[in-house]
């Protein structure tokens, strides 16, 4: 696991060697083991690659990057783990072609590309990674993120110029640039909790797309493709028996486990006590021939903790089990620090707890982690999607086969007579527009038109990204088309990315064991009647548990990690956000503050809905002051100076 930067000047003279170094060590924390630099100058070209290393797999000197082929032709900055690498590495030795001069993964990569070219080496590895290409042959610079959306990848491409980093804050480093709000990203964030790819909260900064990979040679010219995509796996037209199921998710289930704890170094599991992590246990303690070590949080004075069911897993399979509490007074301590360790606002409170977690296993000794991100949204955990799926079914798609002019009257006759909820379905129902966005939204459309100032209400913006969503969707089934929308956003932006920015903010790799790319390509051609059967979601996946994990960790009731923004909002925390949302600049400027003000006194009535609005607000001022309200006095202080 690292942290990976390049420049790729191609008007030349603009970017120096000094400039990718500056920018290279504001990801220290991603690679606080060792780091490295390769640059390339040609006529009118400067390339540059740097690279923070984690040292995970291949600790010697012999696993540093930037690395290249051994005639030097193609060089690549990598992050991220090649689980398959060895057997890759057999059959490339069997050719007689290469030789290894290390025993890394990111080598093994070099010589895959060069063996089956990229889109054939895209298809043999399993992994999760973002990386680099530079082909000195022709000149061309490639970037690459996994299919999942694991790690993140951001780029710039402006003025001659195309840069790229693992992180935000490295691109920020480059000479001359001023930070910005990109007021698409901005409004989409409100709704979403987080900016939907290409999208940042910078302008002219963007991310990778998940399953995507692009180039830009050496005139500037660049092309993309999407490599991956979920809508290429449907649930089968002839099921199989759910006995064939339940065989094959465990054959899978124990591949993945297996593949990710290729390692040099220690790995442990973050337990909750629920049935992914605890599958993760399982299913590692399998293969090992030490006790897992396992790392389980908590919120002080929160009743519903998960740690009486955590220590049963612990105590069942004879883990090394460590646990730590979090106050108020951590959480408001970590605030500021976390929106610089964000990037970008990412409003789910479960950042506060990733950090203290991932802290706690750094300084246990075990720097990589495995975690159960992915599984609800795979096989369909969460009640929301069956209650979204039902109302498909029975309402929303019987209504939007009637007349467009009918469904238009009917929204603007009731929308005013309607929850702000109900106005948006029907807002979205008349123009043909998808029921469900995520699973976790904080102001809907209607709601924005209240909170927001008119220069920065823009629907439109909404309706494009919805509509480009609806077109990527290829679904027989409402369900189905539920876990396509989320793999397309929620998954890859807002819960992985929490995780990477959180466990790299102390050095640690989280693996994924659901998103074994085997592993969700099979998931998602179970039909969803196996997903959701007798009332029981994720049925399948705790079918093929049972006999692995004891059946009372299975069968009892679903609690997020930590809990919500409900139980995890504190009053200490709500004044604490009210004080630094109301004094906010941003707020004053883009939002009607007396509708800020109202939201928290609804949310005395009504925590449950309003908890999540007031985290996402926080979310977004605090990233402000830490990017925005920063720069501006660096500035001025420059100007004053000068």
């Amino acid at each position: 696991m690292c942290g990976i930067v390049g420049v790729f000047d191609y008007h030349g003279g603009s970017l120096s060697e000094q400039d990718l170094v500056l920018m290279r060590d504001r990801m220290r924390r991603r690679g606080p083991d060792d780091a490295g630099l390769f640059v390339h100058q040609q006529s009118n070209l400067f390339v540059g690659l740097g690279h923070r290393r984690l040292s995970i797999i291949d600790l010697s000197p012999l696993g540093q990057q930037p690395m290249s082929t051994a005639d030097g032709s193609l060089w690549i900055v990598f992050n991220g783990e090649i689980f398959n690498y060895q057997e890759l590495r057999d059959v490339l030795l069997r050719t007689g072609r290469y030789h290894f001069r290390s025993h890394s993964d990111t080598e093994v990569l070099l010589y895959a590309v060069r063996e089956w070219g990229l889109d054939g080496c895209l298809r043999r590895i399993r992994g999760m990674y973002a990386f680099a290409l530079f082909d000195k042959c022709n000149g061309s610079l490639t970037l690459v993120r996994d299919p999942l959306g694991v790690k993140p990848l951001y780029y710039l491409h402006e003025s001659g110029r195309f840069a790229f980093a693992s992180e935000i804050k490295a691109i920020l480093a480059m000479p001359g640039m001023k930070p910005s709000i990109n007021d698409q990203a901005f409004y989409h964030y409100l709704t979403f909790a987080n900016a939907p790819a290409p999208l940042t909260f910078f302008n002219g900064i963007l991310k990778v797309e998940a399953g995507t990979y692009f180039s830009v040679d050496q005139n500037g010219q660049v092309s993309s493709v999407r490599y991956w995509d979920a809508a290429q796996f449907t649930p089968h037209t002839s099921p199989l028996e759910e006995t064939a199921y339940i065989e094959e998710l465990r054959r899978l289930l124990r591949q993945s486990v297996a593949r990710r704890m290729v390692s040099d170094v220690p790995v442990g599991v973050f337990l909750s006590g629920g049935v992914d992590s605890s599958l993760n246990v399982a299913l590692m303690a399998e293969v090992l021939d030490r006790p897992v070590e396992t790392f389980s949080i908590g919120i002080a004075g929160d009743p519903s903790n998960e740690f009486e069911y955590a220590r049963r897993v612990a105590n069942h399979f004879g883990t090394n089990h460590h646990e730590m509490v979090i106050d108020d007074e951590a959480f408001i301590s970590l605030l500021p620090r976390m929106a610089y360790a964000q990037d970008e606002p990412l409003a789910d409170p479960v950042c506060v707890p990733i950090y203290y977690i991932s802290q706690l296993a750094r300084e246990s000794g075990t720097p990589v982690i495995q975690v159960g991100e992915g599984s609800d949204e795979i096989f369909a955990g969460y009640q929301m999607y069956h209650l979204f799926d039902r109302w498909n079914r029975r309402a929303y798609e019987p209504y939007c086969k009637w007349p467009n002019a009918f469904r238009s009257f009917i929204y603007q006759l009731s929308r005013k007579h309607v929850s702000k909820e109900m106005e948006d379905a029907l807002r979205r129902a008349s123009e043909s527009e998808p029921l469900f966005l995520g699973n976790a939204i904080a102001f809907w459309d209607c709601e924005k038109s209240n909170l927001l100032l008119e220069p920065f209400h823009d629907q439109e913006h909404s309706s494009r990204y919805v509509q480009s969503l609806l077109h990527s969707i290829n679904a027989r089934d409402p369900l189905a088309s539920i876990i396509q929308t989320e793999l397309k956003n929620r998954l890859p932006e807002l819960l992985l990315m929490r995780v990477d920015k959180m466990s790299m903010a102390n050095s640690i790799e989280t693996r994924v064991p659901f998103l074994d790319e085997d592993l969700v390509a099979f998931a998602l051609s179970i039909p969803s009647s196996l997903k959701n059967k007798n009332g029981q979601p994720k049925y399948i996946l705790k079918q093929a548990a049972r006999g692995i994990i004891p059946d009372e960790i299975i069968d009892r009731k679903k609690w997020g990690f930590c809990g919500s923004a409900s139980n995890m909002l504190s009053s200490v925390l709500v004044e604490y956000a009210k004080s630094r949302i109301l004094d906010s600049p941003l707020i004053r400027e883009r939002f009607h503050y007396a509708s800020v003000e109202q939201l928290f006194v609804a949310h005395q009535k009504q925590k449950r809905f309003n908890s999540f609005k007031i985290w996402n607000l926080l979310n977004l001022v605090l990233w402000y002051d830490c990017w925005i309200m920063q720069a501006w006095k660096e500035s001025e202080s420059v100007s004053s100076n000068c």
